[in-house]
């Protein structure tokens, strides 16, 4: 009896021998809650990039972040946050290639998320490297920003931009949940710039490949087929 015990215990144990367990996915999906509240306003945490002159933006180093930093803080603080969104940019102009994390809570909630992110050790690495070279959090001593519209385009209609950041966080969230599976399919685990250039491509091929449908054509259906006009 003995021996067979001890086949089974070799045969299901021995396997998982050596493994690797997978990092952690982070839930980063809420219901939309598409209202002002007292005493909620938007926050930003900008990451600014080592970007030289005469080369082109590191994009890859935005998805380092995103996936690093930004979707573990999210996860941990999801209940407490009523929007959020991410904007990418890269100018040569004061802010010049910066990643942000944009979101809608309290202050109370706003200084947690920023202690845990100045925290991370990732960041730290990431500054002592130069990869890093600034981030900017706002001062959570006033809420300068209570409103749904606050962060939108002034420019835009006035119900336009009340509304516009239901539907950029269903963008965020979409392109924040396909870095973490290109990530997890690839096993990433660390910061190795190579493993996260390689992501950003096959992030690249994947919108060349589905953007006129799977993301532009349903986008235009929701709305009727209807014509636009570029003004941008």
């Amino acid at each position: 009896m003995m021996r067979w015990v001890l086949l089974l215990w070799l045969a299901v144990g021995l396997p998982g021998c050596g493994t690797v367990a997978p990092p952690p996915r982070h839930d980063i999906a809420a219901p939309v809650e598409l209202r002002a509240e007292e005493g909620y306003g938007w926050w930003y945490a900008a990451f600014r990039f080592h970007w030289p002159k005469g080369g082109a933006p590191a994009w890859h180093r935005d998805l380092m972040v995103a996936h690093r930093i930004v979707a573990p803080v999210l996860s941990r603080h999801l209940r407490e946050i009523r929007l959020w969104r991410i904007h990418r940019r890269a100018a040569r102009d004061g802010a010049g290639h910066q990643f942000s994390f944009i979101f809608y809570a309290t202050p109370a909630t706003a200084r947690r998320i920023y202690a845990e992110i100045e925290a991370d050790p990732d960041l730290a690495e990431l500054r002592r490297r130069g990869i890093v070279e600034a981030v900017r959090l706002d001062d959570t001593a006033r809420i300068t920003r209570p409103g749904l519209a606050d962060t939108s385009d002034p420019n835009w209609n006035e119900v336009i931009q009340i509304t516009w950041p239901a539907y950029i966080m269903g963008v965020s969230a979409m392109w924040l949940e396909l870095v973490q599976r290109l990530a997890a399919e690839q096993a990433v685990h660390g910061l190795a710039e190579d493993d996260y250039r390689r992501i950003s491509a096959v992030l690249d091929r994947l919108w060349a490949d589905h953007a006129r449908h799977a993301f532009l054509h349903h986008l235009n259906a929701v709305y009727g087929y209807q014509p636009f006009w570029d003004r941008y």
